[in-house]
């Protein structure tokens, strides 16, 4: 029974239902990349940023965008602007539905960008971080 009370308070805290995400382990957001995202981290031009999300406990964050490119132009765009940027692209393939992929690091930041046709010269590309 006392531990079920435990459980219950602690549950609401972890869920984070106060107005004041800076205590949060995990934020999730919209329409804006996250603060913990590099600077200088390349984001092609006209990029419309999606949802977010920042897991402090581990030190990783995701976001997604949607760009009116094709995929073909947003692997090209990464691949030249990640080096440009002091990236290292570690590996970098695609597969035959068309999901690439590619992964990148820069000292303690380690990171995957996956690039998805979205149809209609669209494309859908997922960000994720880790930072050690």
């Amino acid at each position: 029974m006392i531990v079920v009370l435990v459980l219950g308070a602690l549950v609401p805290a972890a869920a984070g239902c106060g107005g004041d995400d800076a205590g949060d382990p995990v934020v999730f957001g919209e329409g804006e990349i996250p603060a913990s995202v590099p600077d200088d981290l390349p984001v092609p031009p006209g990029a419309v940023v999606g949802s977010t999300m920042v897991d402090r406990v581990n030190h990783r964050t995701e976001f997604a965008l949607t760009l009116a490119q094709e995929a073909d132009a947003v692997v090209q765009y990464y691949t030249v602007n990640l080096v440009s940027s002091g990236f290292v692209v570690d590996s970098s393939a695609g597969d035959p539905l068309g999901t690439w992929r590619i992964e990148f690091s820069r000292g303690e930041v380690r990171g995957d960008i996956v690039i998805q046709p979205g149809g209609s010269g669209l494309a859908a590309v997922v960000v994720s971080l880790n930072v050690s």
